[in-house]
């Protein structure tokens, strides 16, 4: 079968779909740092500006994964997976750690079920597969 005969399926077009959603609010995020970090005392305007970057680099990393996935890369799948598992840590780390409210831990827990689970679709491996 030729790449151009290749149908994407839609768990794939979802998470793709998804990826590049939460690399928006990661540049949101990246954003609200910057404004924090701009606003609070000397000593914090470093640390605080370092998150932000950071924050940014997330945000291509997953427009990138997103972008990727929507093209059929195979590298795709495991930036999900990674990104997925990585989100779930932080999501748990919210909510037992009483670091920020349950509500958010919920929606964190939520997004990377919604990529992790259909990522590992044999729909999805079947078309990110290079050998056929």
């Amino acid at each position: 079968m030729s790449d151009d005969a290749r149908v994407r399926p839609s768990t794939a077009t979802t998470v793709g779909i998804l990826l590049l959603l939460e690399g928006l609010g990661m540049i949101a995020v990246a954003v609200w740092l910057t404004f924090g970090a701009l606003g609070s005392a000397a000593e914090h305007i470093a640390g605080g500006l370092f998150l932000a970057v950071l924050a940014a680099g997330a945000a291509l990393f997953l427009a990138l994964a997103g972008k990727a996935m929507l093209d059929g890369r195979a590298w795709s799948r495991a930036a999900a997976v990674v990104w997925s598992v990585l989100q779930l840590g932080v999501a748990l780390g919210t909510f037992d750690g009483g670091e920020g409210p349950v509500w958010l831990a919920l929606i964190l827990a939520g997004l990377s079920a919604a990529i992790f689970i259909p990522v590992l679709r044999r729909s999805v491996t079947e078309w990110l597969r290079r050998e056929e």
